[in-house]
């Protein structure tokens, strides 16, 4: 071969790499000193990733006093950052503060779909002097990344986030409180530019906690906020209450709403099984054991989903009540117990004698399992004064969390260990056995197979990877956005929002109830109502967040802006409550 056919080979060789290289790297675009490339999952995340060479740096969402954020925005839908990284605190000049990306930065965005979204990314980059950027990206043309690469790119991201917390600040007041936390220093930033007063913040140190407090630009409230300390970073998310209520008032609220729980649509097929078991067993030796193990039933039920809250609250995830029906192999389990209970009832399956023991103490004929498991299936409920408790707790410290959950389990038990405790209270209301028993259990086991075939639904649902809220037929539901839920708030247009779920019994009786009803329809369209559907029957931490914003841990809540301000209606609303 000749020297140029040498040459030419080389070439052709090179210049099919580069093309190769260019297929599977399409994802990447940059400029002369800023790579930016995308990941994404394939069904509702992206990683983006900046890169900066030669000393050139970017800005964090408040730049500070010089800069300008780096903002992401979409065609063709809409999308949120989750998370992002944790920027680097310069002082310029020694007078000018600004928070920057010198390297690196990830942020971690949510789409609620991903389908011909274009994704469009306006910066500047800044080293001896500044130049504005804009780059874009059709996420169509990004390659879902594999399960090794999906999973080393989002390692990498989290070990670069603050972690996420929520803090209460009085509702007149702007200040909050940083509990154990053992640290010499601590940096307040906010996140959002001019809303803060220049030298307003203060810092009281006292043993682990730091309590910070600082003044707002014309009336304007702070709702996030950076916390930079020398060990860890933590991204606040700020939720203002009217009062600070007293531990004393919260449990009193936890135990109301507990008694209240037992009247909720989720127990029914619980107190099915409990009132058979009652009409079986009216004797008054072993009462007192009777009530107390039910009660130690509710108690140690209670106590292992406290746990398991406060673990994952720990973790930094976004949970709350009834987190556990999110997961739709556990949500399939409680549909296969609940058929198992029905078929056992009716006498149609007969397992062997240990089998039998087990599912027959399961059914109500032990107290402590009757009362274990009553807990489980009352989950997806929450009543009044319960939302205003637990959506409290879970913005203090665990200690508070357990003591509002076993206000909670106590005032749940009550009714049933009463019952317990006072069968002859019972007994005159009702005839002798015979066989009027048995007719009442053939009635009894009717809403625990209506309860079976709904979990089998929910099950169904979480299952469909492609679900998406469903639109009523004259009324028309957007996906929850909370960019457009502010924009519109800011004109001051009436906006309403559900955060609801398929496996939240209450949501779906209002759903039929209220909020398919002609009255509330025709509110809607006469106030020209804004309506936003945040559908958590799928875990969520937009959503999650969203609700714990709104001071909530538990569903259903419904939200109605009038005039640019909002309030949280009560679970059972009236279009009167609207209008007001």
């Amino acid at each position: 071969m000749t020297r140029w056919g040498k040459n030419f080979f080389i070439f052709m060789i090179t210049a099919m790499f580069c093309l190769f290289c260019r297929t599977v790297f399409a994802y990447s675009v940059s400029t002369d000193n800023t790579q930016l490339t995308l990941y994404t999952n394939g069904v509702d995340e992206v990683i983006a990733h900046f890169k900066m060479y030669n000393g050139w740096h970017i800005y964090w969402q408040n730049p500070g006093d010089i800069g300008r954020p780096t903002r992401i925005k979409a065609q063709n839908g809409s999308v949120q950052v989750v998370n992002q990284s944790v920027p680097e605190h310069h002082i310029a000049y020694e007078i000018m503060h600004e928070y920057l990306y010198n390297n690196e930065a990830y942020f971690s965005l949510y789409l609620p779909k991903i389908e011909n979204v274009v994704l469009n990314f306006s910066f500047v980059e800044c080293r001896d002097e500044c130049k504005p950027q804009h780059l874009q990206i059709a996420l169509n043309d990004v390659s879902e990344s594999s399960s090794d690469e999906w999973k080393q790119v989002k390692t990498a991201a989290e070990a670069t986030f603050p972690t996420k917390i929520k803090l209460v600040s009085p509702l007149d007041d702007n200040e909050i409180v940083l509990k154990n936390i053992e640290t010499d220093m601590v940096h307040f930033v906010p996140a959002s530019r001019h809303v803060v007063q220049n030298d307003s913040v203060i810092y009281a140190a006292k043993g682990k906690k730091w309590l910070i407090s600082w003044l707002t630009e014309d009336n304007k409230r702070l709702s996030q906020a950076l916390l930079l300390t020398p060990e860890k970073a933590y991204l606040a998310d700020i939720v203002y209450v009217g009062h600070q209520m007293s531990l004393l008032y919260i449990l009193l609220l936890a135990f109301i709403g507990g008694i209240i729980l037992n009247a909720m649509p989720c127990v029914f097929p619980v107190l099915s099984l409990k009132i058979f078991a009652l009409l079986q067993n009216k004797q008054l030796q072993g009462r007192w054991q009777r009530a107390l193990s039910y009660t130690l039933g509710v108690l140690c039920s209670f106590l292992l989903l406290t746990v398991l809250l406060v673990f994952f609250k720990q973790q930094g995830e976004a949970v709350g009540w009834g987190f556990q029906l999110q997961s739709p192999w556990f949500v399939g389990l409680m549909a296969l117990i609940f058929l198992l209970l029905f078929a056992s009832m009716l006498e149609w399956l007969h397992f062997p004698s240990f089998a039998n023991d087990f599912i027959h103490r399961a059914a109500g004929l032990n107290d402590f399992s009757t009362g274990f498991f009553a807990v489980l299936i009352a989950s997806p409920c929450t009543g009044p004064f319960m939302g205003a408790a637990v959506g409290y707790a879970f913005l203090q410290d665990s200690s508070t969390i357990f003591a509002v959950f076993t206000a909670l389990a106590l005032g749940y038990a009550l009714p049933y260990a009463l019952i317990e405790l006072y069968p002859q209270t019972l007994a005159k209301w009702l005839p002798k056995p015979g066989i009027w028993m048995r007719h009442v259990k053939i009635l009894l086991s009717i809403p625990i197979l209506l309860t079976s075939l709904w979990l089998f639904w929910v099950f169904a649902a979480q299952m469909h990877a492609s679900m998406q809220v469903q639109n009523e037929e004259s009324l028309h539901w957007h996906t929850y956005n909370s960019d457009k839920i502010e924009k519109l708030s800011a004109k001051g247009e009436n906006i309403f929002i559900d955060f609801t779920a398929k496996w939240c019994l209450t949501c779906q009786f209002n759903d039929k109830m209220l909020l398919q009803s002609e009255h509330f329809k025709d509110f809607v369209k006469k106030n020209k109502v804004h309506l936003f559907k945040a559908d958590l029957t799928e875990d969520n931490d937009i959503y999650n967040a969203a609700l714990s914003a709104y001071g909530r841990d538990g569903i259903p809540v419904y939200i109605y802006y009038q005039k640019g301000t909002f309030k949280i209606l009560p679970i059972f609303f009236s279009i009167s409550e609207l209008q007001e």
